[in-house]
């Protein structure tokens, strides 16, 4: 070193920097620093303190830099988010496989002096490293996006609050055409049996002894209008629940096929709601008349089970299993069409497992409270 126009001077093979440029550049930097909105800060990785904030970081905070390097860590243990701190301190990790210009981001919560949360987006980039070239200074900008946050949770919270409002609206139609549906079919049931059976009925009462054809095929025209009629509006929902009217129907749909069946019926309370039994019923309803018309399986199960506030629902059989592509076939599976709809409606989940002659499963779960 030696004297120049009485300034020291660094002798470097490339340059000469002044001393006194030097400080004046470190002023200036630090002028302009104060005077963005933005958070820039130079962290000692190693020992784990700010060596360098600027304005914004103290204003935020409400420390000065000489009180946010004495904290050291417990800077960081204080302000960072609790949530968000082992994250942070892992991201510290990327760090050691960054080359020179290489650009670390990340996103993660701070805690003000008052105690709000903000959220903070921080660009980074390796400022020096030690003699064994692992990362000794770390220099960053920071953001406060927490407007740019809550507007995006704002926008996410009415997205919510509309999806649900449709929901509700979607549930509400969907109850008023299952009762629509369930009247229509008490009518029908009560016209075959009030006023077709009773036609049978007194039709067989004229015909005389000896026309014994004839009265054996009234006696079966007035047995089938009662199962048409009962198939319609099975009473034994109403009046004993769906674990009583689901053992009936099985009984009804799978003997005269010589189909045997077991039926696992654990649920915590005495009854499900009046809509969601209907809908269960139905739904075996459909599936036991598929499996007797196409599946030519010797035997079933079905299984209904309660867990926390879902309902879940399955039917296995033994058959020649299904197409699954007959859900996206527009001229078939009307039935299995109807029960997907009824379940999506529910915010519930459909699944069908097949294999061709080894058989298939059909899993439903539905949310308790899908049919309010």
């Amino acid at each position: 070193m030696h004297k120049e126009n009485d300034l020291q001077v660094i002798e470097s093979p490339s340059s000469k920097i002044l001393i006194e440029d030097f400080e004046l550049d470190a002023v200036i930097f630090s002028k302009i620093a104060d005077a963005v909105p933005d958070m820039i800060y130079v962290t000692d990785v190693q020992q784990m303190r700010k060596i360098y904030t600027n304005a914004a970081i103290h204003n935020l905070f409400g420390l000065n830099q000489q009180q946010i390097e004495e904290l050291g860590l417990r800077f960081f243990e204080r302000t960072i988010h609790p949530a968000d701190q082992e994250m942070y301190f892992k991201s510290l990790d990327r760090l050691k496989y960054l080359n020179d210009n290489d650009l670390d981001e990340l996103t993660y919560r701070v805690i003000d002096l008052h105690g709000k949360t903000h959220w903070i987006a921080t660009r980074r980039k390796l400022l020096k490293r030690d003699v064994f070239g692992l990362p000794l200074q770390i220099i960053g900008i920071s953001q406060n996006i927490t407007p740019q946050v809550e507007l995006e949770q704002d926008k996410q919270r009415l997205i919510d609050e509309k999806a649900k409002a449709e929901l509700v609206q979607q549930q509400l139609i969907f109850k008023a055409i299952i009762d629509a549906q369930e009247e229509e079919r008490r009518n029908i049931a009560e016209n075959l049996h009030n006023e077709i059976g009773q036609l049978l009925f007194a039709a067989q009462l004229k015909l005389g002894n000896e026309d014994t054809e004839s009265r054996a095929l009234l006696q079966k025209a007035i047995k089938k209008v009662r199962e048409v009629s009962f198939e319609l509006t099975p009473v034994l929902l109403s009046d004993m629940g769906l674990e009583e009217a689901l053992k009936d129907l099985l009984e009804r749909k799978l003997d005269p096929q010589h189909i045997s069946f077991n039926l696992s019926f654990t649920i915590n309370e005495f009854r499900l709601n009046r809509n969601l039994e209907v809908i269960v019923y139905r739904i075996i309803q459909e599936l036991l008349n598929n499996t007797v018309k196409h599946a030519k399986a010797t035997h079933v199960n079905v299984l209904i089970m309660q867990k926390d506030d879902q309902l879940y629902v399955s039917k296995t059989d033994n058959g020649l299993g299904m197409d699954k592509n007959i859900l996206s076939d527009t001229k078939k599976g009307f039935g299995l069409k109807s029960i997907v709809n009824r379940i999506r409606i529910l915010n519930g989940v459909f699944e069908i497992f097949s294999t061709p002659n080894k058989g298939t499963k059909v899993l439903m779960n539905i949310p308790l409270n899908g049919a309010e």
